[in-house]
This record gives structure tokens, sequence and C-alpha cells, in this order.
């Protein structure tokens, strides 16, 4: 049985645990990156023509709040799309990409002089979200309505299945988060045991972090979604 090591938070590991336990892992869950959603600060949505979305916690976090479901909601990718049309917003659009592709799919489809993009975020960033937007002249609006608070360690289980090199497979979803973990392992002297270690990545800018651990195998989906991901598992078994 293959041992494959989750480092999603633990609000996005369903559904990715159940496909993984269908193709007949074991799996092992060690959020590297933990949520916390702040749903009582005083906010005006007057005015605002659409979300701008580059996270599902950003969904999670904005439906906290009393917003009408029919604003349109721009998504950088398809896990934060689906998880919107499971709030109830009905007029969803996946970027399928990273920050710089929903810039530009926002810049194509909404007109700058019709309200307010407002952007549900983290206090870290990725990309240049609001520079992108606002040098095509819309008005942009970041608020801070969760925080991603990173491990300081690697569970005691997590380590000693390393030490065993009983881990076979990690898959990473996020730049942040295969940072964190190579920060972490370091910090372990677990870079060894990564040797043979199949890991899965979203996309090449998640890879990135993880290049230093050349023992290992590792592999980035053909475009950033989670049945690209699925497909990259299945295949490299």
């Amino acid at each position: 049985m293959i041992l494959h090591l989750v480092t999603r938070p633990t609000v996005d590991c369903e559904p990715l645990v159940s496909d993984l336990r269908s193709m007949g892992r074991t799996v092992l869950c060690d959020p590297v990156i933990e949520i916390e959603y702040y749903p009582d600060k005083d906010i005006d949505f007057t005015g605002v023509q659409a979300f701008v979305i580059t996270s599902a916690n950003g969904v999670r976090a904005l439906r906290q709040y009393p917003v009408s479901r029919d604003v349109p909601v721009y998504c950088v990718g398809d896990a934060s799309a689906t998880e919107a049309r499971k709030s109830g917003f009905g007029k969803v659009f996946s970027a399928q990409g990273d920050v710089a592709n929903l810039a530009t799919l926002v810049c194509k489809q909404l007109n700058p002089h019709a309200g307010l993009l407002f952007h549900p975020a983290a206090s870290e960033l990725a990309g240049d979200l609001k520079g992108d937007l606002e040098r095509s002249g819309f008005d942009y609006q970041r608020e801070i309505l969760y925080s991603a608070t990173a491990s300081r360690a690697l569970l005691t289980t997590t380590i000693n299945q390393f030490k065993s090199h009983n881990i076979k497979e990690i898959s990473f979803y996020s730049p942040r988060s295969s940072k964190i973990f190579s920060q972490l392992i370091t910090a372990s002297g677990l870079n060894l045991t990564l040797a043979g270690c199949r890991i899965f990545c979203l996309s090449s800018a998640v890879s990135e972090s993880l290049r230093a651990f050349d023992q290992a195998e590792i592999y980035t989906a053909a475009e950033p979604t989670g049945d690209a991901m699925k497909q990259l598992i299945m295949k490299n078994s």
C-alpha cells in the first residue's frame, strides 16, 4: 500500500483524500498551513461589480458576510470556482491558472467603469493582482478576511514515517505550502528521506521550492486543476 502525504489545510483535504483512497493509497494528512477566518469586519459591499478570488478560502471567508449571490465571481482556478458554486453564487468564472490569468480574464470580460472589484484575501498574496487590475483602470479593494498560518513543525507521526522511509508520495497545491514544507523538512534534517519519493505539484510555481530535493521524483500537472493532479498521480504510480 502506497503512503501518500497530504499537506493541504484541513478545510481543503476533501475530495483529495477520497480520490487518493479510491486509487488505493493510504493517506497521511499533515497540513503545513492552517486557516483562520475573520467574520466580524464592518464592510460595505455597495457598488461591487464582481468578487475576485485567489483561493477557495476567499470564498469561505466571503460567505460569512451578507453578500448577494447574484454578484459575479471570478476565480483563479477550478477549486475556488467549485467552492463558489457550492456557496450559492450563480455567475462563476474560472481563470484555470494563476493570478496573472485571473487578471487577464477580468480585464477581458469586465468594464473598469462598472463598479468595484472586491478581493477577499489573506495577509500574504502571490502575484500582483492589485497592480494588474489598477493599471487597467479598475477600482480594486482588498480586505483581509482570513489568515493562513504556517506550521512550526511537522507532526511527530510524519517525521517518524519519513525516518522509516514509508512515505512514497507527497502532493502540493500552492507555492506557499511547498515552501513551508521545504523549510520544515530541512529543519528536521530529513532531506535525504525524500530520495525516491514521488512529489506531485499543481504548477511549476509550486514545484520551484522543491527543486533542491534532487533525489526525489518531481512531477508537475499539465494544467493547474484537480483533475490534472489526479491524472498525474495515476499516471506516475
